[in-house]
């Protein structure tokens, strides 16, 4: 039997979405009124529940069809929750009053995403000659879900990328944007791929560009800082200021 490629690199995203959420949990005890603190917590603890539910079934059950047709489902309901907070933290840093309108808004797009989703479910594949996990969400489903992602990540890697342009004089501030706005890139790519493929080899590019940008966004968090200490100090920021970007 092939080595469950697929399923150990949700596993290792969920691993990582774990330590990330831990991190942030220390650090809303040290700053109880940030704002972007919790954001980023809710968004890691809702991605740790999306990979819980991709890699579970998978684990017990790899060839049930509906089984992990209605796992994906749900497993993307708390991806587009991630994607909501997340995209709390953007309008933060551009926009700060839309961003109670957004979120209510884009949770109603993405219940109606999971409705398609649970509707017309998924056929996963698991190839257990290859260890590949194919999800293969009805076109129409994979369509829209793929936008909800990108319109919350694509503007987020372009705010970050931008901002780690601007931050010349402060390096630390570079480095952790520029490596933020790549780990969003790089998500984005995977939520088309993940979406939008019907072949293996691409199926498993995506699930690596998943990785890899969990993984560069870690480095963002991580980057210069104390590992003894609680990470992470964030502070509300106008819109006209430039961001600390202490992830």
């Amino acid at each position: 039997m092939a080595l469950p490629i697929s399923t150990l690199v949700d596993l290792a995203n969920a691993g990582v979405c774990v330590y990330l959420a831990m991190r942030l949990a220390r650090a809303m005890h040290q700053d109880p009124g940030s704002r972007m603190v919790r954001y980023f917590f809710y968004t890691y603890s809702a991605l740790t529940a999306a990979y819980f539910f991709l890699t579970v079934p998978r684990i017990f059950d790899s060839q049930n069809t509906d089984f992990l047709g209605y796992a994906f489902g749900i497993g993307v309901a708390f991806f587009l929750l991630a994607n909501a907070f997340y995209g709390r933290v953007v309008l933060a840093y551009t926009f700060p009053r839309v961003t109670r309108w957004f979120f209510p808004g884009y949770l109603c797009l993405a219940a109606l995403a999971v409705a398609l989703l649970l509707v017309d479910l998924a056929a996963p594949i698991v190839d257990t000659s290859t260890g590949i996990t194919n999800w293969n969400p009805s076109a129409g489903a994979g369509l829209y879900t793929a936008t909800l992602f990108l319109l919350v990540l694509l503007p987020g890697a372009i705010l970050f990328l931008w901002q780690g342009a601007r931050a010349k004089a402060n390096h630390i501030v570079r480095v952790r944007a520029y490596t933020i706005g790549i780990g969003s890139t790089f998500l984005a790519f995977s939520a088309v791929i993940t979406f939008r493929t019907s072949t293996e080899i691409v199926a498993v590019l995506g699930d690596f560009f998943s990785i890899a940008g969990l993984l560069t966004i870690f480095l963002g968090v991580a980057y210069h800082r104390p590992t003894r200490l609680p990470p992470l100090n964030l502070q509300t920021v106008r819109p006209t200021s430039t961001p600390p970007y202490a992830l």
